[in-house]
């Protein structure tokens, strides 16, 4: 390329940096030079910032295609990483995601190099609003969670190695935000970590009632009892019923197993109305379990007792590893709501406070004072889960 011909480029890239409005022309002067492998490696910085200047001015309505073309563009050039045209860039994926669930945002991330986060993109932005101050997830955020959830989609095949560390920098980064730590729980069990990921998924069934946590533990539940328990915990904690539909089938499952046909056939009838309903295909796996189903067995009603009644045998797998405290008995009294109460302390001094109905009295009828304990969060909100007497 001659000096005037390279010239009249970098002058074309310096007006689309300076004036946002002529990125566009700067652009398209600069792509059919890049892409016939033309472009002077001096020019390639520039043509960087055109390019993101360029897709964020016209990121509204640019086709999804030109600025797929153009994202690919600016990855295979040879500039500053990490930096923060980067660290921009990487935002402009986001959106594009955000507005094009086709993009296949994870192949980007790979390419763009996840260690090139920088400790900038770690910050959450924060807005003053009329409700007070607004919260916005950090552009590393952003990419975890659009990688996290294309890695689930394709059962995290071919993860990128260096996603890992990710979370685990994101899980210290945000402590408190347990999305980070079911991520890297479903990485353990798709990856094949057993161990690991119970250990993982037991931690956040402590902290977080949340119904997808207990379905993903009852595929990692060999025990057919504690896999039923957690099966009846995710159906009693999920609130949207068109997402219960494998949570039931997964139980008529079980219940067949057990030859409770009733119960079974109530679970299958449930899987059927929601899907038929919705119109949607109803599994040769469905078929496979009705068939095993006697064909004048009536179903029960409803199964909510069922649920109930399970979940004790989560007790040993949920709170085994929970030291136990020994606490002692000092009042009983009634609450705001008129209520029961009761008041416990720990050796220290600590007041744990529980339902009067959960204390416990000795063969001979009188009040057991002194007790062992199980306690989930014991510095923060402590919530008694298994109480035995002591004495």
């Amino acid at each position: 390329m001659d000096n005037t011909e390279y010239s009249r480029l970098k002058n074309l890239a310096d007006a689309g940096i300076k004036d946002h409005t002529r990125a566009r022309e700067a652009y398209e002067a600069l792509y059919p030079v890049w892409k016939q492998g033309n472009l002077p490696a001096r020019l390639n910085n520039s043509f960087a910032w055109v390019i993101y200047y360029h897709v964020r001015h016209e990121q509204e309505t640019m086709p999804s295609l030109e600025m797929r073309q153009a994202l690919a563009a600016y990855l295979s050039l040879d500039n500053e990483r990490p930096s923060r045209l980067h660290s921009r860039i990487l935002l402009m994926a986001t959106r594009l995601k955000a507005r094009d669930a086709e993009f296949k945002f994870g192949k980007f991330f790979e390419m763009w190099g996840m260690d090139n986060l920088t400790d900038e993109d770690w910050q959450q932005d924060k807005k003053e609003g009329r409700e007070g101050t607004v919260t916005f997830v950090s552009v590393a955020e952003h990419a975890i969670r659009l990688y996290a959830k294309e890695l689930h989609e394709k059962r995290a095949k071919g993860f990128n190695p260096d996603f890992e560390p990710l979370l685990v920098k994101a899980i210290k980064q945000y402590p408190t935000q347990s999305l980070y730590k079911y991520y890297l729980a479903r990485l353990y069990a798709a990856t094949g970590r057993k161990a690991k990921a119970l250990k993982a998924y037991k931690k956040l069934a402590l902290i977080t009632g949340q119904s997808y946590i207990w379905s993903d533990l009852a595929a990692l539940l060999t025990d057919p009892v504690q896999r039923k328990a957690a099966l009846c915990k995710a159906l009693l904690l999920q609130r949207d019923v068109n997402k219960t539909g494998r949570l039931h089938l997964g139980l008529a499952q079980l219940l067949i197993k057990e030859n409770r046909f009733p119960e079974a056939a109530c679970e299958l009838r449930q899987y059927r109305d929601i899907y038929t309903r919705n119109g949607w295909h109803l599994s040769d796996y469905y078929q496979r379990l009705r068939q095993s189903v006697p064909a004048d067995t009536q179903p029960v009603r409803d199964n909510r007792s069922l649920y109930q009644a399970s979940l004790a045998a989560l007790d040993d797998f949920l709170y085994s590893d929970l030291p136990e405290v020994a606490l002692t008995l000092t009042t009983e009294f009634k609450d705001r709501r008129g209520n029961m109460s009761a008041r416990l302390v720990t050796a220290d001094g600590k007041a744990v406070f529980l339902p009067a109905s959960r204390l416990l009295t000795d063969v001979q009828g009188v009040r057991v004072r002194h007790y062992l304990a199980r306690i989930v969060n014991p510095d923060d909100r402590p919530k008694v889960v298994t109480l035995r007497s002591k004495e």
